[in-house]
C-alpha cells in the first residue's frame, strides 16, 4: 500500500496542516484505480464522501487511518466514517508522539463502534491489509 498524509480543507490550523485535501486525493485514486492506499489523517474527511455512491465505488482500494483523530475530530467520527466506507477501510492510528496511544484509545472507546468493528479498526483490518 501506499501511505499518503491528508489534511482538511477547513477548520482549525495547525502544524503540519498540509494542501493535500480529499479532493487531490480522488484525484490520486481515478488516476490509479488498481493501487492500494491509506490516507491518514481520514483522508482529510474523503471517506464521508464516501455516501456518494460513485466515490464508494472508487475507494474500493482505499483504507483511512485515524492518526490524531482527537485533535480533529469527535469520537464519533469512526462511526460516520464506518457507515460511510465501511469499517473494514478504517485502521486504528495515534500519530504518536503527537497524540499518545493511550489518549487515542480513551477516545476511541467513546466511537460507538459494535466489538466487530471495534476489532476490525483496531488490527483486523491492518493484519489483512499487511498479509500478516
Amino acid at each position: 500500500p501506499i501511505l499518503m498524509h491528508a489534511s482538511e480543507p477547513v477548520g482549525h490550523g495547525y502544524p503540519g496542516k498540509g494542501t493535500v485535501t480529499p479532493e487531490l486525493l480522488m484525484a490520486l485514486v481515478n488516476a490509479f484505480p488498481n493501487n492500494t492506499f491509506i490516507f491518514s489523517h481520514f483522508g482529510g474527511g474523503l471517506p464521508f464522501y464516501g455516501l456518494m455512491p460513485e466515490v464508494k465505488l472508487a475507494l474500493k482500494n482505499v483504507y483511512f487511518d485515524s492518526a490524531a483523530f482527537p485533535f480533529l475530530y469527535r469520537p464519533e467520527v469512526f462511526d460516520v466514517a464506518a457507515r460511510a466506507v465501511g469499517a473494514e477501510k478504517i485502521l486504528f492510528a495515534s500519530d504518536f508522539p503527537v497524540v499518545t496511544q493511550r489518549r487515542a484509545l480513551k477516545e476511541f472507546e467513546l466511537a460507538g463502534l459494535s466489538p466487530e468493528q471495534s476489532r476490525l479498526v483496531r488490527g483486523a483490518n491492518a493484519a489483512q491489509l499487511l498479509d500478516l
